[in-house]
């Protein structure tokens, strides 16, 4: 596969400011790390929702730079969503360390709303999710496709809910550069 040039934040706005559309995960190349950690997810939770304690990160290194965990709170009798861990491609594609904040507070409306209910759908369904990101801001003249594709993972920590998510550039070529 040849090399390309390719700085995401030099190429792209942030991840945050698409909205989600749902896909089944069938759409996701082979090689999509979403798709690797979905046979772990499958593994550890052995046909149930699987809890955080169960999840060894040694056991899925190449997912690791990818994700966001998200903690499932109540506040003001309102659920949100509070990132607690992020990778370091993922922080790429958000633009920047998003650790420590609420999702509503780095995503505009429209796209809170489609992280928010895809979610929500994953915890309450107890089944992982799979969602397409259109990027329509190119910063510059671009000849590769740029969408990412997500897979969200519902995980129980306790009395808690927690989703593990994993967006990747769909383009193996602009993967290969993180």
């Amino acid at each position: 596969m040849p090399e390309i040039s390719f700085v995401w934040k030099e190429e792209c706005e942030s991840l945050c400011h698409a909205p989600l559309e749902l896909i089944e995960c069938t759409a996701l190349d082979k090689r999509h790390p979403a798709l690797l950690f979905y046979d772990y997810w499958k593994k550890i939770g052995a046909g149930h929702m699987p809890d955080r304690s169960d999840f060894a990160p040694m056991d899925v290194p190449t997912v690791l730079k990818w994700f966001m965990l998200f903690r499932r709170e109540t506040v003001d009798d309102e659920d949100k969503y509070f990132l607690y861990l992020q990778g370091s491609s993922a922080a790429d594609l958000t633009l920047g360390l998003l650790q420590g904040k609420y999702l509503d507070e780095f995503t505009n409306e429209s796209c809170y709303v489609t992280r928010r209910n895809l979610m929500r759908q994953v915890i309450e369904e107890e089944q992982p999710g799979f969602a397409r990101v259109i990027i329509g801001k190119i910063k510059s003249e671009c000849e590769y496709d740029v969408n990412v594709t997500v897979g969200m993972f519902p995980l129980t920590d306790g009395d808690n809910h927690l989703v593990f998510v994993v967006p990747v550039p769909e383009s193996l070529l602009i993967r290969n550069t993180f």
